[in-house]
């Protein structure tokens, strides 16, 4: 007895390490996997249907799906940079005379506020000597002191890696998935008691209901926005807008947009302008996230607007970007379970009542 107490808790011991070295090993990896199986799951229609119309197999088809899917991520994505290169033209030759200008000069409607001369004051008692800017440039872009450039840079490389991980993980998700979700299904079977099926179709639909819903509203953020930068009265409304939506993808990644915009309004003596957008952004643009996101997710996924709600927030400030999706897939298995409880402890009951 005691020989198989024993043997029990050095296997559980040994089973402990193997999956303590398992998570260190990839844990830096964690993010790149956890995306590429929600895109994998998001998108596995579209590859279903790829791979019974293109030959070379499970290999081929998986191989052309995750080009299309760096292609619709790299197209947008180089679209975006470039739009937002030509905006910031006004802001990189606001600084340069910013720089250089013996005096900070702030724009004349502003400077007939009381607050704004005071801001005034202070800003030309510390910024006033033009050397005194251009060391602080220095400064802010100097990778040896980390400025702000630098965490920049670093935080870009980290993000391509990221990516690049990825799309090579996705591949084998097309191409395995089926066997995957076959090995989940089975072990999922075994802890809920045969209802492991449910459970990944739960969890499939949240991420997909998550996926699209969040498509959408960055579609319906962009159109927004495109309105609005029409109304104060830019050149490139349509591109802009567009700009906005891809940036929506990111949680408060709109700001990437339309604080360089206001920036370049500022500098070019169109406060008016610059004021309306940020109060358009702030108020329409920005609170539609909040109410079109959840509203989209939880019709398909027959979850409660309230839960997937707080486990959009929630997942959000747990997890990062990743919880946007985690968030409501947890509280969705969370529910599933719930309700097949439910069913379970009802099913003694109905049986007496049919029988009699």
């Amino acid at each position: 007895m005691r020989a198989e107490v024993l043997r029990i808790v050095l296997g559980l011991a040994a089973l402990a390490v193997v999956v303590w070295g398992a998570a260190t090993v990839l844990e830096p990896f964690a993010r790149p996997i956890i995306w590429a199986a929600v895109l994998g799951s998001a998108t596995w229609p579209a590859y279903r249907w790829l791979a019974e119309r293109v030959p070379g197999g499970p290999s081929g088809s998986a191989l052309l799906m995750t080009a299309l899917i760096a292609l619709l991520v790299v197209l947008p994505v180089g679209g975006m940079l470039v739009v937002l290169a030509h905006e910031a033209e006004p802001i990189v030759e606001g600084l340069r005379a910013w720089i250089s200008a013996d005096q900070v000069v702030i724009p004349e409607p502003l400077n007939e506020l009381p607050f704004a001369r005071d801001i005034a004051g202070q800003i030309h008692a510390t910024l006033s000597d033009p050397e005194i800017r251009r060391v602080w440039i220095r400064r802010l872009a100097d990778p040896s002191l980390g400025g702000p450039a630098a965490q920049v840079g670093r935080r870009l490389v980290k993000n391509v890696s990221s990516l690049l991980l990825t799309l090579f993980t996705l591949f084998f998700v097309y191409r395995d998935g089926e066997k995957i979700a076959l090995e989940l299904r089975l072990l999922l079977d075994r802890i809920a008691g045969g209802r492991g099926m449910s459970l990944l179709n739960a969890v499939r639909t949240m991420v997909r209901a998550v996926v699209y819903g969040w498509l959408m509203t960055a579609a319906a953020q962009g159109l927004l926005a495109m309105v609005g930068y029409w109304l104060a009265g830019l050149q490139a409304p349509v591109l802009l807008g567009i700009a906005t939506g891809l940036a929506a993808v990111i949680p408060f990644g709109i700001t990437i947009v339309w604080v360089p915009v206001c920036a370049a309004l500022l500098l070019s003596g169109h406060w008016v302008a610059a004021l309306f957008v940020a109060a358009w952004t702030l108020a329409i643009v920005g609170v539609v996230d909040n109410l079109l996101r959840p509203l989209f997710i939880s019709g398909p996924a027959r979850v409660p607007f309230i839960l997937v709600f707080f486990g959009l927030l929630g997942g959000l400030a747990a997890y990062g970007v990743l919880g946007i999706v985690l968030g409501p897939v947890f509280l969705a298995v969370l529910l599933a379970l719930w309700r097949a409880a439910r069913d379970a402890l009802a099913e003694p009951e109905a049986a007496p009542a049919a029988g009699g």
